[in-house]
């Protein structure tokens, strides 16, 4: 990591640098990470989260001053806030090493501290830094779709993690987890007054190694114990996710199923392989599940759209903090002529949102369920000094009709079911089944020229 000429690691510096080497919204050339439109697994900004760089900032500068340390004037930083700014920072790390009485604090930790405050202060619940170890696993996880954990993805919800979807195969997932249960303790911690990250932290571990966690499933309270698994998600899955008479019914309607998890790296070459498979079948109808999709990678998002909408007419238009605008357009190429109806629930964000209002706006696919989630911004992906990492809110997107959905959500065509979170085993069945009975009848009639 550099340094300046006091020793002290010059990140600072470094991240307005890296952020000015990266185009706000679109890759060219040599590929930085890609944009990131993630609807609700990113943590929230919570005032009791502030690090050592809140201390660092708030306590020890303002007791070295008290103390008279300072300059004996008084200083603003709107003078020169950046030169100012960086002078508090390192004053501030110098009265750390020759007055802080508990013990030696690593340099490396209370700079990391310093840069996630400075991600907290923005108060933005989708931007986040990240120290070396939480960005690999970022960039394996949520980028790369690897997870050495249970298998699941969760968000906060009325101050408690809930689980938004289990993947497919995971321990979570064989042992039953369903969207909308509620963690009430891990390892027989309380997660009332925990972060998401915290919650994160604790639910993972070396794979092989067990974990239980206590859930709340409408009225019912229960204790699961998993084993943690080194898991790749696969994002895209036919019909073998339904269950067995929903298949039956899917085949005597000659309709296909495909159900988007995600949005990652491999997503768009899962999509594609799974969209020659419905044609190999003849199916003459597709449903497309985005039910609990959270969102993901920008890039792979327009890849899936482009399957569908017709070429260069506008999947997605995003918009930087100065007002310029970009338009990721659809591409010539062969394209899904059959009807195709769109399942979406309070879960459905971000980047699947992006998939959902394109097919919507453009007329090729109304969509069924609750309204969506409603997360209309996105983030870059920022690579720091040191291995260090960052999601920064960069833009926000428009559908092709040019609606804002961020903080409304898209209203489905047909409205079908209730919020999962709080319901109970049964409940949540009920509500997945009527959605994919009323979508299968709509494409039915789709198919019929109706």
């Amino acid at each position: 990591m550099p340094t300046d000429r006091s020793g002290v690691p010059d990140l600072w510096a470094s991240i307005p640098e890296e952020a000015s080497r990266r185009p706000a919204l679109r890759a060219h050339g040599r590929r930085p990470p890609p944009p990131v439109c993630w609807g609700i697994e990113v943590k929230p900004v919570n005032a009791r989260q502030r690090t050592v760089a809140a201390l660092v900032l708030l306590v020890l500068v303002g007791g070295a001053f008290a103390a008279g340390y300072g300059y004996g004037r008084q200083q603003s930083l709107a003078a020169d806030p950046d030169a100012l700014g960086f002078d508090l920072l390192r004053q501030a790390l110098r009265q750390i090493r020759t007055a802080y009485l508990a013990k030696d604090v690593a340099t490396d930790v209370l700079f990391y501290g310093a840069a996630r405050g400075m991600f907290e202060a923005l108060e933005d619940p989708y931007s986040r830094f990240m120290d070396p170890q939480a960005y690999r696993q970022f960039r394996e996880t949520d980028l790369g779709g690897i997870f050495t954990g249970v298998g699941i993805y969760i968000e906060l919800e009325a101050g408690l993690p809930v689980v938004v979807q289990p993947i497919p195969g995971s321990p979570a997932h064989r042992a039953g987890l369903r969207p909308g249960d509620q963690i009430l303790a891990v390892d027989g911690q309380s997660t009332e007054r925990m972060s998401l990250e915290e919650v994160v932290a604790r639910i993972r571990g070396p794979a092989g190694t067990a974990v239980r966690l206590r859930l709340r499933r409408g009225e019912r309270v229960f204790d699961v114990s998993l084993v943690r698994a080194r898991i790749r998600a696969v994002t895209v899955q036919g019909e073998q996710w339904l269950d067995p008479p929903e298949r039956t019914k899917l085949r005597a309607a000659g309709a296909a199923y495909l159900r988007v998890a995600r949005f990652e790296e491999g997503t768009p070459g899962e999509f594609g392989r799974a969209l020659d498979a419905v044609r190999r079948s003849g199916a003459r109808g597709l449903l497309l599940d985005l039910r609990s999709n959270p969102g993901g990678l920008l890039d792979a998002a327009v890849a899936v759209a482009d399957h569908f909408v017709p070429a260069r007419r506008p999947i997605v238009i995003t918009v930087d903090r100065n007002g310029r605008r970009h338009t990721d357009s659809a591409t010539p190429g062969r394209k899904v002529t059959i009807p195709v109806v769109v399942l979406v629930n309070e879960y459905t964000a971000s980047a699947a949102e992006i998939v959902a209002g394109a097919l919507r706006d453009h007329g090729i696919a109304p969509l069924v369920g609750v309204r969506t989630f409603g997360k209309g911004v996105i983030q870059r992906v920022l690579e720091l000094p040191g291995g260090s990492g960052a999601t920064l809110t960069s833009g926000r997107y428009l559908t092709p009709a040019e609606l804002d959905i961020h903080g409304r959500g898209l209203t489905p065509d047909v409205t079908v079911g209730v919020r999962l979170a709080g319901r109970s085993d049964s409940e949540i069945r009920q509500v997945e089944t009527s959605q994919l009975a009323r979508g299968l009848a709509l494409l039915q009639q789709r198919i019929a020229g109706r």
